[in-house]
């Protein structure tokens, strides 16, 4: 039996579980191998602690006992194959046993350019980083990322080994290397975030946005240097400020420009923004920093009631200038509506690529601006036409309800 003191002390932070990962599997490359051992340590604490009491630092416990058990696989793995360790596993063996978590080196970063390696699938990249990184079980991985159990078994296994055995090595990225790690870094931290943005539950604490919140905040803190790092990091704060505000008590979803601001989170609000002003001190203009700042500017003009239409429409051009995208260009399009007319943002609209045929923004995006103009019923059958495009449950209930209004009033 274990107490509740005992299975609250053994629970490891996030801060936690990524140095230990990180410290055991940077020599030979095997995550597998490290989630064993720290699983295998935690077991050792549920049998031990209880009768020999709570150690004084749990996690730096953890880890000594997981660098014994790594160092068991090594020795029997030298063992079996009559081959001498190689000096940098034999390094691994040597830390004392006595020392501190907080005192050894921190690897995180070489964790995290694992798991964004080019050689590993840039669908897989953000499962990765959930369960090495953050140590995240697979159902709660596969809940999040609404896919089967199976598939992300799979996927995780595959990439773990590919690791381990292909020579993907786990170093510090060298100058050359590290805006390329970085950006591959930043995309699949991204991904985590947009995928639980759109999906996200009514408690942000049990959604993954919040492990991207983490992840953000980890890797603007290992490279406080790298402008774009803080950029991804003010992005996800000042959208995750807005959490509480973009549904309604009903569930339904509340565009920004309806949004009550004194529903914002101050705390993540302030973060955004010093991030913001980290960006700057960086010198380094990128494609999160534009995005958070066209956000952060967006919610200003709501807090104000005063939104400043062509400074944004400014940075939707900056943004497209450096990152060109279907989903950029369609939000410029809705900021061309205000600064310059409904007429210049259809335009801008039917400028777009054939991919848009198949872009609900864009849809959606028209069937208003149809309706500003007073042509209800291309309004409606437009906003019909997106809401065949629509996958996400709560979007397609609140276009239904919008377009039950609409004919209403047509």
């Amino acid at each position: 039996m274990t107490s509740p003191d005992v299975e609250q002390a053994v629970v490891l932070t996030h801060d936690d579980w990524s140095r230990i990962i990180a410290l055991l599997s940077v020599r030979d490359g095997d995550i597998a191998g490290a989630e064993d051992a720290v699983a295998g340590a935690v077991e050792r604490a549920l049998h031990t602690w209880p009768s020999k009491g709570i150690p004084q630092n749990p996690s730096g416990w953890i880890y000594r006992t997981a660098l014994n058990l790594r160092r068991d696989v090594w020795k029997s793995a030298a063992h079996r194959t009559s081959v001498e360790l190689n000096s940098e596993v034999h390094e691994a063996l040597q830390p004392s046993i006595n020392a501190e978590l907080d005192e050894l080196p921190d690897s995180r970063l070489q964790l995290l350019a694992a798991c964004a390696h080019p050689d590993i699938d840039p669908a897989t990249r953000p499962l990765l980083m959930l369960s090495a990184v953050l140590g995240l079980p697979t159902r709660r991985i596969a809940e999040g990322m609404i896919l089967p159990a199976a598939t992300v078994a799979a996927r995780l296994t595959r990439a773990k080994k590919k690791i381990a055995t292909n020579g993907l090595q786990m170093h510090v990225p060298d100058r050359s290397e590290l805006h390329a790690c970085l950006s591959s870094i930043h995309e699949a931290i991204y991904g985590v975030f947009t995928i639980e943005w759109a999906n996200a539950a009514t408690d942000l604490r049990e959604d993954l946005a919040g492990e991207a919140v983490y992840l953000s905040e980890l890797v603007s803190t290992l490279c406080p240097d790298d402008g774009e790092s803080h950029g991804l990091a003010a992005l996800i704060h000042l959208s995750v400020a807005r959490f509480n505000a973009r549904r309604s008590p009903s569930g339904a979803l509340v565009p920004l420009d309806d949004q009550d601001p004194t529903m914002w989170n101050a705390s993540h609000l302030a973060k955004g923004e010093w991030h913001l002003r980290e960006v700057h001190r960086c010198g380094e203009i990128g494609r999160y920093a534009i995005e958070a700042s066209i956000q952060a500017l967006h919610m200003q003009g709501v807090r104000t009631r005063k939104p400043n239409w062509h400074a944004l429409l400014r940075q939707h051009d900056h943004l497209l200038r450096i990152a060109p995208s279907l989903g950029a260009r369609v939000s410029r399009a809705a900021t061309l509506q205000h600064a310059e007319g409904g007429a210049a943002a259809l335009a801008a609209l039917s400028s777009l690529p054939k991919a848009a045929e198949s872009y609900q923004p864009a849809w959606v995006l028209r069937s208003h601006l149809y309706r500003a103009m007073g042509r209800n019923q291309d309004a409606i059958s437009t906003l019909e036409r997106a809401m065949t495009l629509t996958t996400i449950t709560s979007e397609h209930e609140h276009l239904a309800k919008l377009l039950t209004r609409w004919k209403q009033r047509a």
